[in-house]
């Protein structure tokens, strides 16, 4: 088989991963705030869709709803799982982990706390999805 062969023959096995969609951390600050909190459940939703749908495992967005409905006391964990699946997603990339689950721990300390959360998840799941496209 001749070079030209080889160039133009499709590749069987490659499976395309959906990229998540990058997102300003302050514009999903802002809407959560002008939405009283409604942006921020929709946010948590996509997210997880997002992971769940690149890494194959995981919570999934209807999963996170179903507990904020029925076991709102379960979703003390989610500041906890999302940067672990984000740290995980880079592992499995053969990337180093540039965040973990005890990323979480920020939310602990009063409104700041929060704010750092969030900034850290999503420049992180911003880098990673960018380094996607």
């Amino acid at each position: 088989m001749n070079d030209a062969a080889v160039a133009v023959m499709p590749q069987a096995n490659v499976v395309q991963k959906p990229v998540g969609k990058t997102r300003n951390p302050w514009v999903v600050l802002i809407l959560g705030i002008v939405t009283l909190g409604i942006y921020t459940i929709v946010w948590h939703y996509c997210v997880l869709e997002e992971l769940r749908n690149w890494r194959g495992q995981g919570w999934s967005g209807i999963v996170f709803i179903i507990f904020a409905l029925f076991f709102g006391i379960a979703l003390i964990a989610v500041p906890w799982l999302i940067p672990a699946y984000i740290g995980r997603m880079y592992q499995e990339d053969g990337r180093e982990k540039p965040i973990t689950g005890l990323s979480g721990f920020w939310v602990l300390l009063p409104l700041i706390g929060g704010i750092i959360w969030l900034v850290k998840v999503q420049n992180h799941m911003n880098s990673f999805w960018e380094s996607k496209r």
